[in-house]
């Protein structure tokens, strides 16, 4: 190899660092920014009662599909979704990672289905998916959470 070569390589190892160190540092720090304080966990059906805190966990680890005798339907964000991984660590503590092999294990034991993703990250496919049908249930940022709603819970980083 010739010195020119060990220089360029020396240079493009410099960049790599560089790059490397604004994916792993600071991308994270955005998403952060972008976080919400408070989830709620919502419904548009008015006969449901709040939830505590453990029940909502219950019903987000796949350890019942019933709420006051009828059977729900859970809905999830995206997998790449801010919300969704915020939500999981706010209420069961649990990275994505985490929920994603609990919830393959339920489903491959077929003792629970995963919660319904919807089609992407906008509180309006959200709120169109859960109206087609009274017995669902969602999550949101406490904020983004339409008036007309039932807030059954919400949790956030301090729970």
């Amino acid at each position: 190899m010739m010195s020119g070569d060990i220089s360029l390589l020396c240079f493009l190892l410099r960049c790599i660092k560089r790059y490397l160190f604004i994916v792993v540092f600071l991308l994270p720090i955005d998403s952060q920014v972008l976080a919400a304080e408070s989830y709620a966990v919502f419904s548009f059906n008015n006969e449901f009662s709040p939830l505590t805190i453990n029940k909502a966990r219950k019903l987000y680890r796949g350890k019942t599909q019933l709420l006051q005798g009828q059977r729900i339907e859970l809905s999830d964000w995206p997998a790449t979704s801010a919300e969704r991984a915020e939500f999981y660590r706010y209420l069961l503590n649990k990275n994505l990672a985490q929920m994603n092999a609990h919830w393959a294990s339920l489903s491959f034991s077929g003792k629970a289905r995963p919660p319904k993703v919807i089609a992407n990250s906008s509180i309006d496919a959200l709120i169109t998916w859960m109206q087609e049908k009274p017995n669902r249930i969602g999550y949101a940022p406490a904020s983004s959470v339409p008036g007309n709603a039932r807030i059954l819970c919400v949790v956030s980083s301090e729970d």
